[in-house]
């Protein structure tokens, strides 16, 4: 198949989605279709063989696109549209790939040029919306519907988590609705990683990943602080962030980190998490918003540590109690759970050994490319359905 594959980030960049949507377009290329993505105009070039990769015009007044909604993505989301619907008029595509709220301008596109879309659902922007700030809730609810009729026009929805999984499937007609999860990233470059992070000593916790709000850092550093109270040779190490944020939770976190009980690491390439990980006793996932899976967790369950992560939809819908210490989302309980693992090298060992074996059954590459194939091949237009349905033509 011919496949426009819209990206709507910064690509390729080092974190969540654009990580999962170099995932994707090698497992399509591997799979023998020929694709075109569009992305932002930021981001590293990847070379990927029958992929083609496009950029948008950078609009004006755009110097940074943060993580989450903003008015610097809205803008560049417009600029998608018109390359996108551009790219669509010169080609004959069989099907769009619209990952996030690139599904919007794929609806938009069906009706002008009769080309059905695929909607990978990796978020839902109106719970975002929410997220960031309660008084953009009647802007949330019409993004609201926007997702709903998305969903309706649809060829098909791929679904990152199974609560996403349950929406898309309250609103497709025919119910034809796939989980695609992550899969760990397994990147284990270990050249010039920060002092910091290797000479850290005593037993280590660990935070992975950006420091926005619906992370739960404020939460990690409660709970680490009464912690630390009892326990004088525990650290907690926080790698990512911007240094904006990095300044603003040194400061919430005090006389700790005078003290060097609490290290911020800053960004470190994502080809090294691998080798950052090996130098954790305990991950820490506090998440304390939003309903999709975080990606970590699968990488933070492959290197064979122990995970405390609360206990929430975004990750109750893929771990349990036998691969990791569930909390509440509160300082106390979560200062239970990694007390408790900080206690015992036995139940450390234990589980972290259940959460490896969980996550390699689960979520290894080949059942992330077989999910994507099973997935193409209800759609019309591929050799497969072709062969199931007759070889009629694709009537969208």
């Amino acid at each position: 198949m011919k496949i426009l594959f819209l990206a709507p980030q910064p690509f390729f960049t080092n974190r969540g989605t654009p990580i999962a949507v170099r995932a994707a377009l090698q497992a399509l290329a591997a799979q023998g279709h020929t694709v075109d993505v569009l992305s932002y105009h930021e981001g590293e070039d990847v070379q990927i063989e029958s992929v083609t990769h496009h950029r948008t015009a950078k609009p004006p007044f755009v110097k940074r696109i943060p993580i989450g909604p903003s008015w610097q993505k809205a803008l560049c989301d417009l600029a998608m549209t018109f390359k996108a619907v551009s790219m669509a008029r010169r080609n004959n595509y069989d099907v769009i790939h619209a990952v996030e709220e690139s599904a919007f301008i794929a609806w938009l596109i069906r009706p002008l040029f009769g080309i059905p879309y695929i909607f990978d659902m990796d978020s839902l922007m109106s719970l975002q919306i929410i997220e960031k700030n309660k008084l953009l809730t009647p802007i949330a609810w019409v993004f609201s519907w926007m997702e709903k009729r998305t969903v309706k026009r649809s060829q098909g929805v791929l679904a990152v988590c199974p609560a996403l999984v349950d929406v898309a499937m309250r609103y497709h007609p025919t119910g034809n609705v796939a989980l695609l999860p992550d899969i760990p990233f397994t990147g284990s470059d270990a050249d010039a990683l920060p002092d910091p992070l290797t000479q850290a000593t005593g037993t280590r916790l660990m935070y992975v990943g950006n420091l926005e709000t619906y992370q739960g850092i404020d939460l990690m550093l409660d709970a680490f602080a009464k912690v630390a109270d009892t326990h004088k040779d525990a650290t907690l190490l926080i790698v990512g962030g911007s240094a904006e944020h990095i300044q603003q939770y040194k400061a919430k976190a005090g006389a700790l980190h005078d003290q060097g009980r609490v290290i911020f690491v800053g960004p470190v390439p994502i080809d090294s998490l691998g080798a950052v990980l090996t130098y954790a006793d305990i991950l820490v996932s506090p998440r304390t918003m939003g309903n999709n899976t975080p990606m970590k967790i699968y990488s933070y369950l492959q290197s064979g540590k122990p995970v405390v992560a609360t206990r929430l939809a975004t990750h109750t819908q893929v771990m349990n109690d036998d691969v990791c210490i569930l909390v509440e989302p509160d300082p106390n309980a979560m200062a239970l759970g990694m007390t408790k693992l900080i206690d015992s090298a036995e139940t450390r060992q234990k589980i972290g050994d259940a959460g490896k074996t969980y996550v390699e059954r689960e979520f290894s590459e080949q059942r992330f490319r077989q999910r994507l194939s099973d997935f193409y091949s209800t759609l019309p237009g591929s050799s497969r359905s072709n062969q199931n349905s007759g070889n009629q033509p694709n009537a969208a």
